[in-house]
């Protein structure tokens, strides 16, 4: 490989201190304002934004991490060596995280030792980290379910100091309430490394023959009309399974374009009666479904979603590789309803975060490791080369890493109307080691069983 002038420039920060980009209790809202990051030192002094340049290793010492990724060993060793390429001048210009040879990237001589010890798709639970940790086999550095979770349990450390002129964050690039989102009162504690957004999947064995399949991008009124439409068409079919599970997430979908946090909880805080309306107004809506026997929940037997009995059912997009291979050929993918034919709607959005365990000697190492693999253009398109992403997105705007997840021939037409509208993304947990995602699962799905009237404050803990 050539040496190449990295042309990589440090985020100018402005360190001051006041710290505006607070963690909300329940959701993030996304925005175009990327937050200063204070460390403990700076917090009463103004430092003069500069750039920065990456460091070269001296090739001496042996830089060791141990990671958990749900990664093959091929892809860790690959983003090692580009890692150590890119830090010391080796990259070749003309290459790219689609075109580079990966046999000659992991032939690389480096002097990095990146093990993996692998976790699930979507990271590791509070159970499996404490498992870690007992086992005395704690990694450096580990992809979260819940980063949040994770940091309120003790596992991870903060990582202001490590952040505050870090190389790979870059304004432009890195969508800021998705950076947000793994902080709180100022302190950051993991790296969001990939997201997944709520949406509706649909069987094509009970796609109405009159109507036809829904478009991907519909309203409340065309949803409940072609429910209508099965229900006529496909008598002993479940319209909707589990409709109820659309409640937390359809406040922006009834209040036009505007972002409204899961369950509307700081709306709730700031405005009790107006949050109540919003809330009312969509549960009213899945009630319809479920007293019109349009949607229904489990009800005796075999779940209709695994018997193959449901028309659609509410879920992650981290799940579609799962769903495609148990309906081959059958699956389509929806967006949550929205109000009016002209409403774009608004994403919610599931981080996947990296942490840095608290018991870790190589902290800084871990880091930059993390906001590479997660920041730089050619760490996330080898990323999506070699592994199988289906349903899940980045956190930057990199267009050449939006290009090839759109050609995803399951989800790419989905991730097509997502990258439109990311910037006005709703951060929500998807991890029942979060509370309040939690309650809030456990309360709604009492609810739709007719026990009592829809309370908006037992969702909030």
């Amino acid at each position: 490989m050539k040496v190449l002038s990295l042309g990589y420039k440090a985020l100018s920060l402005i360190l001051c201190v006041s710290f505006a980009g607070a963690l909300f209790t329940s959701c993030k809202k996304g925005d175009d304002r990327f937050p200063p990051i204070v460390t403990q030192e700076e917090q009463e002094e103004t430092v003069e934004s500069s750039d920065a340049s990456i460091k070269p290793d001296s090739g001496k010492d042996i830089r060791q991490l141990q990671v958990a990724l749900p990664y093959s060993d091929l892809t860790i060793q690959c983003l090692s060596a580009m890692f150590y390429c890119k830090n010391n001048g080796l990259w070749e210009s003309s290459e790219t995280g689609l075109s580079i040879d990966t046999d000659a990237l992991s032939s690389v001589a480096t002097n990095y030792v990146v093990t993996n010890i692998e976790c699930s798709s979507t990271g590791a639970g509070l159970e499996q980290v404490a498992s870690w940790k007992s086992e005395g086999n704690m990694p450096d550095l580990f992809l979260a379910e819940d980063s949040s979770a994770i940091y309120k349990a003790g596992y991870s450390t903060e990582l202001n100091s490590y952040l505050a002129d870090d190389v790979y964050l870059n304004a432009r690039q890195v969508y800021s309430g998705a950076f947000t989102s793994d902080s709180e009162g100022g302190v950051y504690y993991a790296v969001p490394h990939f997201c997944s957004a709520r949406i509706i999947l649909g069987n094509t064995d009970y796609i109405p023959t009159k109507m036809g399949k829904l478009p991907a991008k519909n309203t409340t009124a065309n949803l409940r009309e072609y429910l209508v439409a099965i229900k006529n068409e496909y008598k002993s079919v479940s319209g909707f399974a589990s409709a109820y599970q659309m409640i937390p997430y359809l406040g922006s979908a009834f209040n036009s374009d505007i972002p409204t946090s899961y369950m509307v909880n700081e709306e709730y805080k700031n405005d009790k009666a107006s949050s109540k309306e919003v809330i009312n107004d969509a549960t009213s809506y899945i009630k319809g479904l479920y007293s019109s026997f349009l949607a229904q929940d489990q009800i005796g037997g075999a779940d209709s979603i695994y018997s193959r009995k449901a028309a659609l059912w509410v879920d992650s997009s981290a799940n579609i590789r799962t769903w495609a291979d148990y309906y081959p050929g059958s699956l389509y993918l929806l967006h949550l309803p929205c109000s009016d034919a002209t409403n774009e709607g608004v994403p919610y959005i599931s981080t996947y975060s990296l942490c840095v365990s608290k018991e870790s000697s190589n902290s800084a190492f871990a880091t930059e490791f993390a906001t590479f693999i997660s920041f730089d253009p050619d760490a996330q398109l080898l990323i999506y080369r070699l592994e199988n992403m289906s349903g899940l997105m980045p956190l930057t705007r990199n267009a050449a890493l939006w290009d090839f997840i759109c050609q995803d021939e399951i989800f790419g037409y989905m991730a097509e109307d997502f990258r439109q509208v990311m910037d006005n993304a709703v951060y929500c947990p998807n991890s029942f080691d979060d509370m309040m995602f939690a309650k809030t699962n456990e309360y709604i799905a009492e609810y739709a069983k007719r026990l009592g009237e829809f309370d908006p404050e037992k969702c909030y803990g």
